[in-house]
This record gives C-alpha cells, structure tokens and sequence, in this order.
C-alpha cells in the first residue's frame, strides 16, 4: 500500500468519525425540563391565590407570609417587567427574593405571566424593534424565546402566554398585520416548542370576560379560534360590577358557564377577579356575598369545577382604592372572613 493511498484511507476514516460525530451532536434531544412546584390539589377541589400587596409599612416578607396562610398561588409579573427582560429578572435577584424565597419557600407556587399588549393596546417590543406587528418575524421570535427562556430559567408548572388576549382581537379584529390569527399561530407555535422542553408545564393564555374600559362583556366567540388542545387551563380575568351591575346577586346564573361551555374539558379559572367594597356597589356585605357566590351559584351549582380561584390582590392599594379584602390599614373587611372561610372548607 503506497503511503498516498494510506493517508487517503486514514482522512477517509477521520472524515467519517467527524460526520458522525455532527449527525449525533444534531441528534442530540433536547433536555427536558420537569416543573418545580408540584402542589397537590387542597381539599377543597381548587386552587386560591392573590397578588400580596402590602399593608401601610408592612414589609413584603410579611405580607407573603400573611399571604399563604389562605393562598397556595401568587401572579408573578417580574418588577412588573416587560416580557422581553423577564427571564432576566426571574434569574436574578429580585426573582431569588420574591420567587424562590417569597412564594416557594412559603409553600407556594408563582402563576408566571407574560403580555404582548402594551399601554393603549400597543404592541410592546424589544428596544430597537420599530413598530412591529403581530406579523412581524423578528419580534415572534423575540416572543417566542422570551417565553422558552422564562421555562428555562424558572421552570413553572402554569404559565400564561398573554394577558387578557381578546382585549387585542376586540380592537384589531382577526386579519391584518396586527389581526388576532397572528397571535392565535403564535401561541400554537409556542405550545409546541414549550412542550418540547417542559411537557408538564401547563400553558395557556388568559381572557377578559369583561372589556372594562368599555363597560360590557367581552365576545366570547374569540375562543373559538384556538384549538382546545393546546389550551391546557381555560382561564379568565374577571370585574363584573364594571358592567354597571350594582349587586352580585344580579349576575346572571349562567355568567361564568356560557365561557367554560366554549372548552367544556378544560381545567377553568380566574388569574384575577373581584368585586369593589364601594359602597354604591353594595358595600363591604356585597365584596363577601360576590365571593359566596362566586364559589357557589356561578360555579358549582352549574356545574363547574373551580381550579383556580385568583383574588386580585391582599390590601387596598392606597385609601382610595376598594378591591383589596384588607384595608391599606390593616384592618379586615367582611370579604376576607370569607376568603379565610373558603381557604379552610
């Protein structure tokens, strides 16, 4: 054998073991992320969660001790952060305190949010991203990997994927360059990849029942342009005295049942709703009668099974706000006897 043929057959061999060395590097399945929190479902069939806005100097290590005493889940926005830097902030050390410390050393679990939908119903983008549209590739993308990087970093068991989405729909309609089939293609896309990586994260994205800013109810027929297998929880937010309607009692029996008919399977709650203590609204009785109800007559008793039951937050923001179930002073109102009460059943 001439040392030409034998360095021909030795690059030959090399050239292969490479080729194969790049083919199972390509092959090479992606790790595959499992979910942190694992709570077990209380006893009371559902899941009670609030944001923990804090008292007149009472510090947030408190106020999320206080907390998780009636709650197993917090909404989680970052500082708040726009969706583009929140892997960021959850990797660092305001996601160290209030998630790993706040929430899951206390028991709980983050419900992690992300929202396209900006001030005016804008479209938020990455600085240097020049108004883009929902059919933009390069802020999908951005989109896209924001809400990945998010599993990656923090590893959560529910993750929703827009805020209030149908708000969007109600203003720009289905088709155009910022039509909502843009965004309903997006979030199948992203189901698809986050299941790749984390199969057990449940994803979704949540849905106004009310357009507030315009007091009425939300068209419901949007949620027919989502296929219900890659919605894995069916989840509103939720104001309806924003409606106009002066008392809880005056809610229509079937106000909640018409949206869970659309996905009737689906696990079905609440990231955040309320009723005002205001007192033309019925006052501190009604605030605590809107919860009974909403646990009773609008959900059980038509037949739906709670799993998330997400108050809007612990304390009123400041002395003219009314949605909390504490004062800003501390003080209780008769609501938060029955959020006790419920947490408990």
């Amino acid at each position: 054998m001439s040392r030409e043929t034998s360095h021909q057959q030795i690059f030959s061999i090399g050239t292969l073991i490479f080729i194969l060395l790049l083919f199972f590097i390509g092959c090479k399945k992606p790790e595959i992320l499992k979910p942190i929190d694992n709570p077990p479902i209380p006893t009371r069939g559902f899941f009670m969660g609030l944001l923990p806005t804090p008292a007149q100097g009472q510090s947030f290590e408190d106020v999320y001790l206080q907390a998780k005493q009636h709650s197993e889940f917090v909404p989680v926005w970052g500082r708040p952060t726009p969706f583009y830097n929140l892997a960021s902030d959850l990797k660092g050390d305001w996601g160290k305190i209030f998630v790993q410390q706040f929430i899951r050393e206390n028991g709980m679990f983050p419900l992690i949010h992300l929202s396209f939908i900006g001030p005016g119903l804008s479209l938020v983008a990455p600085p240097g991203m020049d108004n883009p549209s929902l059919s933009d590739s390069k802020w999908r993308a951005e989109y896209k990997k924001s809400v990945l990087n998010v599993i990656k970093v923090i590893k959560p068991l529910y993750l929703s994927v827009g805020n209030e989405v149908n708000r969007w729909y109600e203003k720009y309609g289905l088709e155009g360059d910022n039509g909502f089939e843009h965004f309903v293609s997006l979030y199948e896309e992203i189901y698809d990849e986050a299941k790749k990586i984390s199969p057990a994260t449940n994803l979704f994205c949540t849905f106004a029942r009310e357009i507030v800013s315009e007091n009425r109810e939300a068209d419901l027929e949007v949620l027919r342009f989502f296929n219900s297998d890659k919605m894995d929880l069916l989840i509103f937010t939720s104001y309806p005295y924003s409606l106009g309607i002066t008392h809880p009692s005056k809610i229509q029996d079937d106000y909640y049942s018409r949206c869970a008919d659309y996905m009737p399977e689906k696990p079905f709650g609440f990231s955040e709703i309320a009723w005002s203590s205001l007192e033309a609204l019925g006052g501190e009785q009604a605030q605590a009668d809107f919860l009974t109800q909403l646990t009773t007559r609008l959900t059980k008793d038509r037949g739906i099974q709670l799993f998330l039951l997400g108050w809007s937050w612990l304390h009123d923001l400041n002395e003219n706000d009314t949605i909390g179930l504490i004062r800003i002073d501390g003080s209780e109102k008769l609501a938060y006897t029955i959020w006790k009460g419920i947490s408990e059943q």
